[in-house]
């Protein structure tokens, strides 16, 4: 039976959330939009910033990066209609449901003046003019009474802001102090799931060659899960890409990857059987770690 086991573990299917993925491919979108009109300012996405006051980091979705002007962007894919009502963003939703999200802007504003902080204390430097941008990219929401001190957006509000901008190459220091956040690790599985959070462990002997790597690496895994391996044999091959010289990895039966995933209160094993790839972020800096963490 543990063939069989193996065989089914590597054919399994997991069908993604159709909210996460509306959401997600609204965060691609908007990215590859905003890269083909933001000129020579630098674009990231997903920065995570310690916030020691509350120990932990917070996820900023995209920040560009100008000579003249730095700009924080917090998106949200949300459908219905919106109201606003003493900064708070209240969401409802087609079955009626009221959502209330809260002061979106404030919070943003917070980890915005969480990297300026940062930045200061390691450069002496100011972040020049930054601003909060809130993207509404669901066409089909109905938005009300947008307080026009804020600067709320949808997508081709954003692109039409930016095409009317001279976006110039920023201070260098300023990138170095953005390229020392990390992002997300990223799990991908059969049928189209994928989850975020941090990866604790892989095991196969990379532990130690994770915790030093200073980019994204893809790690591409191929499963041989055809009916006539549960003869030949079932088994798997974990390969980093573009790894020089090559490195990769082979394994039997059901080992497991630990993972923290956002929005969950602790770690928890995954079956690396279920997955196809794995995406690593490029390890902090020192001042893109919590040392609470």
């Amino acid at each position: 039976m543990g063939r069989l086991a193996d065989w089914i573990a590597r054919r399994k299917q997991f069908e993604p959330a159709g909210h996460r993925v509306g959401g997600g491919m609204a965060e691609v979108r908007l990215g590859r939009l905003v890269r083909s009109v933001c000129g020579d300012a630098n674009v990231w996405d997903g920065l995570r910033i310690p916030d020691l006051e509350n120990n932990g980091r917070r996820e900023i979705d995209m920040v560009i990066a100008g000579r003249e002007e730095t700009l924080f962007v917090e998106q949200k894919h949300w459908s219905g209609e919106l109201n606003f009502e003493n900064g708070s963003f209240l969401q409802t939703q087609r079955s009626g449901r009221i959502i209330d999200h809260g002061d979106i802007h404030s919070w943003t504003e917070r980890k915005m003046k969480l990297i300026q902080t940062i930045h200061k204390e390691r450069t002496n430097e100011e972040i020049v003019n930054p601003k909060v941008i809130i993207v509404l990219s669901n066409k089909n929401l109905v938005i009300n009474n947008a307080p026009k001190h804020l600067m709320i957006m949808n997508e081709i509000d954003l692109i039409k802001y930016l095409e009317h901008k001279e976006l110039n190459k920023p201070e260098d220091l300023l990138v170095e102090t953005l390229e020392g956040f990390g992002t997300w690790d990223s799990i991908h599985f059969h049928g189209g799931m994928s989850l975020n959070g941090d990866i604790m462990t892989i095991g196969l002997d990379l532990d130690d060659w994770m915790e030093d790597i200073d980019d994204l690496k893809t790690l591409n895994i191929s499963h041989r899960n055809k009916f006539y391996h549960l003869i030949t044999g079932v088994n798997s091959t974990l390969e980093v890409q573009g790894e020089i010289p090559q490195l990769s990895r082979e394994f039997i039966g059901q080992p497991s990857i630990y993972m923290h995933v956002v929005g969950e209160s602790e770690p928890r094993e995954i079956n690396l059987s279920y997955l196809f790839k794995i995406e690593l972020s490029k390890r902090p800096k020192p001042w893109g770690v919590n040392p609470g963490e």
